[in-house]
């Protein structure tokens, strides 16, 4: 029986997805004022140092060698071209913020197909999605979805809800610095979470306040493993995403209810 081509599986390698960008970008593909770039030179001549977060890096070269990318080799791992995409959807988040480049800046045809059509489904494809915190673009795994929470609740909290499920195993004072830090945003409000889960609140205190979130690991949990300890902070992590949502999802209930 034949498949429509809109059933068919397009699914290339990360690895060949890298190449034909790389291939393009690599290209005179970007116009601006009467010259042409490849993409990278347009970025370190008119974007890298309007960047916040280039931290001391000077150009982007040097940054995309920082994280995993050496744009003249066609070696990437999984980890370094989701990097290099996020960084891509960076740039270009930028020249939108700068109206003189948005409105001079042109594209060619394969250039703009690139940026514009085929990262989204490469991601989708991967499994990621962008996601807009403030002003940066973060790529993560599509079942870490909070997008309800977007203009639900602070900037700042959206991106530490966010960043949380990117802190690896190393990161154990890190997942404590966010844990400490939404908490104190649950804090103002805790008596409207009891009202959802008082146990689940109990729950998150316990963590947040014997296990070495606030101040010192108390004693009866000091031998705990690190893996122990990072489970038991996964855990207190979607409780608080849990109640948190919980206001959203009862708008949910309302609105169906009076349809």
């Amino acid at each position: 029986m034949r498949v429509p081509i809109f059933n068919l599986n397009n699914k290339s390698s990360y690895k060949d997805e890298y190449t034909k960008i790389l291939k393009v970008l690599s290209s005179k593909c970007i116009t601006y004022g009467d010259k042409s770039y490849t993409y990278f030179d347009y970025v370190n001549t008119y974007l890298f140092h309007n960047w916040n977060y280039r931290g001391t890096y000077l150009d982007c070269y040097a940054y995309l060698e920082f994280i995993g990318v050496n744009i003249t080799t066609k070696k990437i791992t999984e980890e370094a071209f989701l990097n290099f995409i996020e960084f891509l959807l960076n740039m270009q988040n930028l020249v939108d913020s700068i109206k003189i480049l948005s409105d001079k800046t042109g594209y060619t045809l394969s250039c703009r197909s690139i940026l514009f059509h085929n990262l989204p489904i490469i991601l989708e494809d991967m499994g990621y999605k962008a996601y807009s915190v403030d002003n940066k673009i973060m790529v993560l795994k599509k079942d870490i979805d909070y997008e309800d929470l977007y203009g639900f609740v602070p900037d700042d909290i959206y991106e530490l809800i966010l960043s949380y499920n990117t802190v690896d195993n190393n990161g154990i004072k890190m997942k404590r610095i966010i844990l400490n830090k939404i908490y104190d945003y649950m804090l103002s409000d805790i008596e409207k979470y009891k009202t959802y889960n008082s146990t689940m609140v109990s729950s998150i205190k316990l963590v947040i306040n014997k296990m070495g979130v606030v101040g010192n690991i108390d004693k009866k949990y000091a031998e705990l493993t690190n893996y122990k300890m990072r489970k038991y902070y996964d855990y207190c992590f979607s409780l608080m995403t849990y109640l948190i949502r919980t206001e959203t999802m009862l708008k949910y209930r309302d609105e169906l209810r009076e349809i």
